[in-house]
């Protein structure tokens, strides 16, 4: 149940310019170039790329991930309007790389109104993306292939700075970093739990092979993951100010920021960047609301399950070689 605070009556925040056609491009493009990565990632890859092959093949993929995303960024969207803060819709970010997306961002273009409305806001996005992304990673595992691995011993290309140094100590030549073999994405606990349950034990040398909407899903995890990292702006920012305050969550932030730096030096190098990230881009300080209040019980420990989602879906080693 919620704290009944006295507060003073906020008007809605002005709204800036909108760019409906910009936002609706981004992400048809972000949709073309998706597609095209799912199809390379199908089994139609191995015929010629027409259109039909392209959408046959890639549409898993590419419907999975921007359904995900979409739903990520439209939580942060619809909770912001409903506390009067301007925010734009989604801008979806295309690459002609990879799988085919950076991701998607909105810009909050206002001041919080409070605490809790920071709380709202920031926890939406990532329940709303986990709430599908769930779901498709159940149903993905469930139409992924258990395969014999490679007799080829695994390259072990070195997945972090101390793999590398005590390679490097051993005299061992760096030629060996290479690897011939597939690329393997890392276990969240969840990601683990789930595939146990719907994919049970597996024989020794052999492996899951994941099916494109498994794929997005273990995508769609991994970014509930880091924007739940309880730093700066970050959604997980966003509730650790609304649970401890702007001097409380600075501190934590700045932990937290020199955990991602010993995980970048002894995990893998994907927390290197993300540590780059949250120093550079991201910062550890939140912006104060224009109310101060605390949180009421209701939101509290709903702040604590929210921050306990990533610890079940924090992936320690995201890919390795």
């Amino acid at each position: 149940m919620e704290d009944v605070l006295p507060r003073p009556h906020l008007a809605p925040a002005p709204r800036g310019r909108s760019r409906p056609a910009l936002h609706a491009g981004l992400f048809l493009l972000t949709a073309a170039t998706t597609l095209w990565a799912g199809f390379l990632l199908s089994p139609a890859a191995e015929g010629a790329p027409t259109l039909d092959r392209i959408v046959a093949g890639g549409l898993p993929f590419s419907a999975s991930l921007l359904g995900i995303l979409f739903c990520h960024e439209m939580g942060h969207f619809v909770l912001a309007r409903r506390h009067g803060v301007d925010a734009t819709l989604p801008y979806f970010i295309p690459s002609p790389v990879g799988i085919g997306t950076f991701g998607a961002v909105i810009r909050i273009r206002s001041a919080m109104p409070s605490r809790s409305a920071a709380f709202d806001i920031g926890a939406a996005g990532p329940l709303a993306g986990f709430a599908v992304a769930l779901p498709l990673l159940i149903w993905g595992l469930a139409h992924s292939e258990v395969r014999a691995l490679a007799a080829a011993a695994h390259g072990g290309a070195y997945g972090s700075p101390f793999e590398l140094v005590r390679a490097l100590l051993a005299r061992r030549p760096l030629e060996a970093a290479g690897s011939d073999g597939p690329m393997v994405m890392g276990d969240s606990l969840l990601t683990w739990l789930v595939a146990r349950v719907v994919v049970g034990p597996l024989p020794p040398g052999h492996d899951v092979f994941l099916h494109p909407v498994a794929f997005a899903a273990w995508l769609g995890m991994l970014v509930t993951a880091l924007n739940l990292i309880p730093a700066g702006q970050l959604d997980g920012g966003h509730v650790l100010y609304a649970l401890l305050g702007r001097a409380r969550a600075e501190a934590a932030s700045r932990l937290v920021s020199r955990a991602l730096l010993l995980a970048g030096l002894f995990l893998s190098w994907s927390w290197l960047v993300w540590w780059l990230l949250t120093r550079l881009v991201v910062g550890v300080r939140h912006p104060p609301a224009l109310v101060e209040e605390p949180l009421g019980s209701g939101r509290r420990l709903l702040a604590f399950a929210t921050l306990g989602l990533l610890a079940l879906v924090f992936v320690p080693v995201p890919v390795s070689f």
